[in-house]
């Protein structure tokens, strides 16, 4: 079973497991489909993100987190989650290839 399941890979996804496992969590996967970073490396210009003075692109932004939370122990599984069951206290994730992950 899972510490930690988080859905997508953008900031927000990779805050959560930089802090989770930071924090003493060991099993902690997040989901994305593709490169982690999400939507903001589409961007050309980033110029109004907290702690940036300078303008970038949004995939110059991202270039270091996912290596900053996985240095920590973030898995990253390449599946899109299509459902999210909730029974008592365990969430049971299942992706689009038929694999379920419990949390």
């Amino acid at each position: 079973m899972l510490d930690l399941a988080i859905i997508g890979g953008g900031p927000a996804g990779l805050t959560a497991g930089l802090y989770a496992t930071r924090g003493g969590l060991k099993d902690v996967v997040m989901f994305e489909m593709g490169m982690p970073g999400g939507q903001i490396t589409g961007s050309s210009e980033i110029e109004n993100y907290p702690g940036q003075e300078k303008v970038m692109s949004g995939l110059d932004l991202m270039q270091s987190w996912p290596e900053q939370a996985m240095k920590f122990g973030l898995k990253h599984e390449m599946k899109k989650i299509t459902s999210v069951v909730k029974n008592d206290d365990i969430f049971t994730l299942t992706s689009e290839d038929g694999n379920t992950f419990e949390s």
